[in-house]
């Protein structure tokens, strides 16, 4: 069901893992802060998982 908040997809959901790991150590050893002023680094790795997660929902849906 669309929207439902989880998915099957193995891939995304190793991304997601890697995405709450990389977010997790950069919160507890580096300060960042995701909707803060951390610095460009945790902004392009956002960017960069919102890119990927819509590459592969548009390959799937096409």
């Amino acid at each position: 069901m669309p929207g439902a908040g989880r998915s099957d997809s193995p891939t995304l959901q190793l991304v997601g893992a890697v995405v709450f790991v990389v977010a997790l150590v950069g919160a507890a050893l580096y300060g960042w802060s995701f909707g803060g002023s951390s610095g460009d680094l945790p902004t392009m790795i956002g960017v960069g998982v919102a890119a990927v997660a819509v590459g592969v929902t548009i390959y799937k849906r096409l």
